[in-house]
């Protein structure tokens, strides 16, 4: 495991930048905002905006890295990030930085697929947990310690913006400068809501209210921390208290998870999580600081583990080979509650003060909680032996899927990236050369052409019924293979290949 640790370092630590920058600017934009004197509504859009992003990268993340590849596509998106940071240092304008906020949702949501994929592709099936364990450490580690960077100037001066863009600039070099070369995306289909909810409707509730509770804390809890005169040093360890608590809490939560009915546990972890939140406004006017942290860390803790609680009890009502289907939907569920969730809590918070922000999520903890026993009266519990093991993940961004070592295990297919890469560029302007390339490729290495050929057959600008025909003559040995690639990358040409004579093999 330490080698795999030392060949994933950079990768690693260019997560690690990212997440600094990403946390500075998560509590710099309410701060700014609130300074600036917009009203919590306001700022609550602009903050919701940024879940629109994540949700458009969540669904074309793919399709853009099969173009682009890893790491171009994590040079591109983390620097088209940092450009839209450096965009709001320029005007102080709602509309400006909800437009940019998009953007950034975006291109975060790029990135992250691509380290994600990355990270699976280089795990194997014993190491994938132990990796998973240690990308969401990183993850949290920077968001905690991005919390500090705010006290490095006055949040009305520009500064943290050049900051913040300067850290995702500095994370795209580790990446660009390694040695590795990024790994083939491999594509899920998404199992259906509809369909999802049939099988698990609590998994997909409580995946969508964890989404809105995510959100709406951790996106506003500077501004009802304002109300409350906690400012400077003393926010970022009220921000860091939160985040350390999302982080600690999943281990005594994962173990209670795994040896008791899991709908038990979520119930009396919402009504916890909403007595310590109520209690925080409570506490705060009294100027108590050491509760208000330790309340506030409770409940954020709690709140961060609702989702791997989700997913948890949504697997326990799937067989294996759903599992990555079902968690692209239960990704999309979560994305949707944190469009939802800034706003909603802006609104109420702009009506009744800064203190509503944590009985708004009281309120949703019950709903949930009255869910959850409803759902406990209409269905059995499962054995605990055969419930699936509880795994921490990360809600800041899209869960690492092919990491989660429930589901099941397909050992990565490596194509040739080199001449895949510089075959697709060819065939952007002389489609006709670059299936000669191809050509030439599999009379020197047939597994090769193979790859080459298949990367070429997604595309609309070549014959691929000609490039079969042609290639299989070429290497006969390996035509069966060959029409398996390109049926598998075209569907659509199934019958034709099928159909073509195949060469005779001497």
């Amino acid at each position: 495991m330490r080698k795999k640790f030392i060949s994933l370092f950079s990768l690693f630590l260019s997560c690690f930048i990212l997440l600094l920058g990403i946390g500075l600017i998560n509590v710099l934009l309410p701060v700014r905002m609130n300074l600036d004197g917009l009203s919590t509504e306001s700022i609550g859009i602009v903050l919701s905006l940024y879940y629109v992003g994540l949700l458009i990268g969540a669904l074309y993340s793919t399709s853009l890295i099969k173009r682009a590849g890893h790491i171009r596509m994590f040079a591109g998106c983390v620097s088209l990030g940092a450009v839209s940071i450096l965009i709001c240092s320029l005007y102080s304008e709602a509309v400006l930085w909800g437009s940019m906020r998009i953007v950034m949702g975006f291109c975060i949501a790029c990135a992250f697929t691509a380290m994600e994929s990355w990270l699976s592709d280089s795990s194997s099936k014993e190491t994938r947990g132990q990796v998973l364990a240690i990308y969401n450490a990183v993850v949290l580690a920077g968001l905690f310690g991005g919390q500090f960077f705010i006290n490095v100037a006055n949040p009305q001066d520009n500064m943290l913006f050049v900051i913040a863009g300067i850290l995702m600039c500095i994370a795209v070099i580790p990446v660009v400068l390694s040695r590795h070369i990024g790994p083939v995306i491999e594509e899920f289909s998404s199992m259906p809501l509809r369909l999802l909810y049939k099988r698990s409707p609590l998994g997909v509730v409580s995946c969508l209210m964890s989404g809105i509770l995510y959100s709406a804390v951790f996106s506003l809890l500077p501004v009802f921390a304002k109300d409350y005169d906690i400012t400077g040093f003393q926010l970022s360890l009220y921000m860091a208290a939160a985040i350390f608590g999302a982080f600690i809490l999943q281990f005594p939560v994962g173990f209670l998870s795994d040896r008791f009915d899991r709908r038990t546990v979520l119930f009396v972890l919402l009504l916890i999580s909403a007595s310590a939140g109520i209690a925080v406004t409570i506490l705060a006017p009294l100027g108590i600081t050491w509760a208000v942290f330790l309340a506030t860390g409770i409940t954020c803790g709690i709140i961060a583990c609702t989702y791997p609680l989700s997913i948890s009890e949504a697997l326990d009502k799937l067989r294996q080979s759903e599992m990555v289907s079902a968690m692209s939907s239960m990704i999309l569920a979560f994305a949707l509650g944190g469009v939802l969730g800034p706003y909603s809590a802006s609104l109420v918070m702009d009506k009744f003060g800064g203190g509503a922000l944590f009985y708004f999520l009281a309120f949703i903890q019950l709903l949930l909680a009255c869910f959850v026993i409803y759902r406990m009266t209409v269905r059995a519990a499962l054995p605990i032996e055969e419930q699936e093991n509880f795994v921490m993940q990360g809600s800041v961004i899209s869960s690492a899927v092919e990491l989660d070592p429930r589901t099941e295990y397909n050992e990565p297919q490596h194509r040739p990236r080199a001449e895949v890469e510089t075959t697709l560029m060819v065939a952007e302007t002389d489609p006709a050369l670059a299936v000669e390339l191809s050509l030439a490729i599999a009379k020197v290495n047939a597994q090769r052409g193979i790859a080459v050929a298949e990367a070429l057959a997604i595309l609309p600008n070549i014959n691929v019924l000609k490039m079969y025909q042609t290639m299989s003559e070429i290497i006969p040995v390996y035509a069966a293979e060959l029409r398996l690639a390109l049926v598998a990358a075209n569907p659509e040409l199934a019958g034709e290949i099928e159909h073509s004579t195949p060469p005779k093999v001497s």
